[in-house]
């Protein structure tokens, strides 16, 4: 199974774009890229309803060739989340899978940014995500592969944690589907217990492409998804049912 994080979303409540600039993007696309989101930034800024106007969320994937991350490719973490925040974005999305990210990167980058802004950490939201076994860099791995299924969950916890330098996490995804849904509700149930133990605020899903898998999650789990992520393709029909699906349930379709 694949886990890659999605570049840019829409979403049916919020329109939320999460964008990501590469190393590997030439200048010209990557000038482009930040006039575009500096409008929607500025759109942002003004006095409107977010819930009907589009949000902007910085995406911390390294589009990189695979493998772990280089220290250059963490330096580039590290310095456009930082940009990024003194450009105005306020929602980080990262994942606790060494491969594609660098968490403990978007740690200094926020707490940096921070300082400088005099910002407090409830100003900054901070999404990031649990990756089973098959989503890593078999050399990479954040937590006891020989663990049981629950405490890896939550060695990934304690690791987001203190890679981004905060007490709780504002949302909290499952990155991918697990191999059973006896898995999944292994998962999911240790994610609930550190919701409420306060660490956590919200929970999601990401990488699921069928509308019933989503639907029996839901409607099964204690603590309701909030966040839906998913790549928005074509090849997956633009995720029609399910971006209907979240906006009748008040859960935010991201990709």
């Amino acid at each position: 199974k694949k886990h890659p994080a999605p570049l840019f979303s829409s979403s049916p409540r919020r329109n939320i774009i999460i964008p990501t600039i590469s190393p590997t993007m030439t200048a010209s696309t990557t000038t482009q890229i930040c006039s575009f989101l500096s409008l929607l930034l500025l759109c942002q800024s003004s006095a409107v309803d977010l819930n009907e106007h589009p949000t902007l969320k910085y995406g911390t994937l390294y589009s990189g060739t695979g493998g772990a991350m280089t220290e250059e490719s963490k330096l580039v973490t590290a310095d456009l989340v930082h940009k990024a925040i003194q450009s105005g974005f306020r929602h980080i999305d990262t994942a606790c899978q060494p491969r594609h990210y660098d968490e403990a990167g978007v740690g200094d980058a926020w707490t940096r940014a921070a300082r400088e802004l005099n910002l407090k950490r409830e100003d900054i939201w901070i999404q990031t995500k649990f990756s089973g076994v098959g989503a890593h860099d078999p050399n990479h791995i954040p937590y006891d592969v020989n663990a049981p299924l629950e405490d890896r969950v939550r060695q990934s916890l304690e690791k987001s944690i203190a890679n981004l330098q905060t007490d709780y996490i504002d949302s909290w995804v499952m990155h991918g589907p697990e191999d059973s849904w006896e898995d999944h509700w292994k998962v999911w149930r240790t994610m609930e217990s550190a919701v409420d133990d306060g660490r956590v605020h919200q929970l999601g899903m990401s990488n699921f492409y069928r509308l019933e898998d989503i639907q029996w999650a839901y409607e099964q789990s204690r603590i309701k998804p909030k966040v839906v992520q998913n790549r928005f393709y074509a090849d997956e029909g633009h995720d029609v049912g399910i971006r209907a699906f979240c906006k009748e349930h008040d859960i935010e379709y991201q990709s």
